[in-house]
């Protein structure tokens, strides 16, 4: 069994560092990398430009192959649940399952400003970048922790939120978890409330949304009883 990784908005594949060296521990491959244009990848302003929902779509995909994962568990943290979702479609026959960790989960055809649970009346230009808001020390936050997460935050392209998901419902197995102390107005917010409201199961996680940061105990353990049996 292999995991991929997806991370959210304005963060890198640092965002998922202490869960891949739990899921490593216990023997599986992980990748976990940084979409283009975030962490490592992020480029100077002058060269920032447009990036698309299909960049980071092929992206994912690409590794799969290049590192010949299989059964995979694709899992999409916040915005990684777009990436999650769309790149579903293009594992080849590599896929095992799709998990989604407080993530918005998107139909065909919407977009992840559709999934907002009051989406902004002037939306951003499809090559802008949203700049990050830095995390502040709370019940769920501690000092060195909130330092070492701002230092890495960066900012995210606009393009990939307002592109519609285009492929068809993974053909896997799909989990779904979401954190209890998330912020009212995430999109995993909205998404948490619609399956709620049609009675559909998910995993609640008593942590914060940067529960693979905060908790990744849990979040591991999780993900590890994805692969059971």
């Amino acid at each position: 069994m292999s995991f991929l990784l997806v991370h959210g908005a304005f963060r890198g594949g640092w965002a998922w560092g202490p869960v891949a060296r739990l899921l490593r521990a216990a023997g599986h491959r992980v990748a976990a990398p940084s979409l283009w244009g975030m962490g490592e990848l992020t480029p100077p302003p002058e060269d920032r430009g447009h990036v698309g929902l299909d960049r980071w779509r092929a992206q994912v995909a690409d590794l799969a192959r290049l590192e010949d994962l299989h059964d995979v568990v694709l899992v999409g943290h916040s915005q990684g649940g777009l990436v999650a979702r769309a790149a579903a479609a293009d594992l080849d026959g590599r896929l095992a399952a799709v998990a989604y960790l407080d993530a918005p989960i998107a139909r065909r055809g919407q977009r992840g400003v559709d999934l907002l649970g009051d989406p902004p009346e002037v939306l951003p230009p499809a090559d802008g970048w949203l700049e990050p808001r830095p995390l502040g020390v709370d019940d769920h936050h501690g000092p060195d922790l909130v330092a070492w997460v701002n230092e890495r935050l960066g900012p995210t392209p606009a393009g990939p939120s307002l592109d519609p998901v285009d492929t068809p419902e993974p053909g896997v197995p799909t989990h779904v978890a979401f954190c209890e102390h998330t912020p009212a107005g995430f999109p995993s917010t909205a998404t948490r409330a619609e399956m709620d409201r049609r009675g559909l199961p998910y995993r609640l996680f008593d942590a914060p949304h940067d529960a693979p940061l905060t908790h990744p105990g849990p979040v591991a353990d999780w993900l590890l009883g994805l692969t059971a049996g």
